[in-house]
Formats: C-alpha cells, structure tokens, sequence
C-alpha cells in the first residue's frame, strides 16, 4: 500500500496513550498510524495552576509549540533548573532529560503541540521526585 497524507481532526485525538499525572496527551499521530517511522504528534494541556509529576520520554526528543498559556519547565536530574516558554515559543527537549511541565497560570488552561523522535510512546514516570517537584497552584478533581 502506498504511504498517504492523513489528517486527524480535532474530535478525533486519542488520550488512550501514556498519560504522566496533571497533563492529558491527546494522541494525533503514533505507531498506530501504519505509515508513521520516526515521528509522533499530540495535543498536551495543563489545566490552570497545575504541575504534572516528573518523567522522561527515553531515547526520543521532544519538540513543544506552545498554542496557548504560559508553561513553566523544571528540568535536570533533581529538577534543578527552570525556564519558561509563552504563547509562539517553540521549546525543545533532549532525549532522557527528566522534566516536569507548569501552567505557569492559576486562572488559565495552556496547552501545546507536541512531537517526538519516534512513533511509539515512551512515558517513564518519576514518582520518587514527587517531593521535589513544584507544587501546583490549585488541586484538580483529576489529581486527586
């Protein structure tokens, strides 16, 4: 079968795909999708004042295009280091970096496009840095 351009609407993301706690993947394109070799893409959103927990994606590099909101990173083996990226910002992710991911915002969701290095999902959560992870600004029914 020929390779063929494919596109997913917005009704037709996916959230069935590794999930870290406080973000929600949404999946557009992954190994599911028979033509996919190298890449995968996704919608991620955090809603306001919340903090995912810390995690890695392996061996795969992770490309961020923030759609909306402010988003705060911590990054680096005890989440040592922070930056933050806004609307437009493009934001980019070695390969076996542990991070965790912030609206920055108590009052307002942010969400961004996400695309990784190969087309299966790898998700390692870090429960054990719980302790030093930021804090979200405000508890979700979700998170609880």
């Amino acid at each position: 079968m020929e390779p063929q351009v494919r596109v997913v609407e917005p009704h037709e993301l996916d959230s069935n795909t590794p999930q870290t706690p406080g973000l929600l993947r949404e999946v557009a394109f992954d190994g599911r999708n028979p033509d996919a070799k190298v890449l995968s893409a996704f919608l991620s959103s955090v809603e306001p004042g919340a903090a995912t927990g810390a995690h890695h994606h392996g061996d795969q590099e992770t490309v961020l295009y923030v759609l909306n909101g402010r988003a705060r990173f911590r990054y680096g083996p005890r989440l040592e280091h922070v930056t933050e990226a806004g609307e437009g910002a493009f934001v980019f992710i070695p390969a076996e970096i542990i991070h965790q991911e912030i609206n920055a915002s108590a009052d307002e969701p942010t969400s961004w496009v996400v695309v990784r290095s190969a087309p299966d999902p790898i998700v390692v959560n870090l429960p054990e840095l719980d302790d030093i992870a930021e804090k979200p600004l405000r508890r979700h029914a979700d998170a609880e």
